[in-house]
């Protein structure tokens, strides 16, 4: 099992490097030029930010077609605090998903080397993983809760919820 959040944050993590790759590719081939119109990419930049905000409010409502906390209140409850599996998963441990990055890499380089602005559609994905990351987690605090991927190895897209581990205080003992 998997915690969503790692696991979001471990896609953004390897699309980002990606992209990466991809502009170092399209540098390396094109050579580099400054925008001409930096005004005019700023107020791009805003709208596609604006847009993105817009879409992350969309989630975390309750509306139909958008929510993902429908999703996550409708997650299969366990009460297993500590899966089997889940400390190989965690994000400082494995902070990076290289099929991700592999896939990622084989379609960005060569669009990149095509038109070197084309991988802002690979930031938009990094974008999108990384404002549902912010939703779950949103959620997760506010319920008091951790959701959980891939609790059937058959469908690794189903959540599950599990009770959040009490809090320890420095010395490791449970606080008063």
């Amino acid at each position: 099992m998997d915690r969503l959040v790692h696991h979001e944050l471990r896609a953004v993590f390897s699309v980002l490097a990606a992209t990466a790759v991809a502009l170092t590719a399209s540098v390396l081939f094109h050579g580099f030029s400054p925008p001409s119109d930096t005004g005019r990419l700023a107020l791009y930049a805003a709208g596609v930010l604006a847009l993105l905000l817009v879409w992350t409010l969309l989630r975390a409502s309750r509306l139909r077609w958008f929510s993902e906390v429908r999703n996550f209140e409708k997650a299969v409850p366990v009460e297993d605090i500590d899966p089997p599996g889940a400390a190989e998963r965690l994000l400082r441990h494995r902070p990076f998903s290289p099929r991700l990055f592999v896939g990622y890499v084989l379609g960005a380089v060569p669009l990149a080397l095509w038109q070197p602005l084309t991988t802002g559609i690979f930031l938009w994905s990094a974008l999108d993983w990384l404002s549902e990351a912010a939703v779950a987690a949103h959620w997760e605090r506010r319920n008091g809760l951790l959701l959980w991927r891939g609790r059937v190895d058959s469908r690794p897209w189903e959540l599950s919820v599990s009770r959040r581990p009490p809090t320890r205080t420095a010395t490791g003992a449970q606080p008063a």
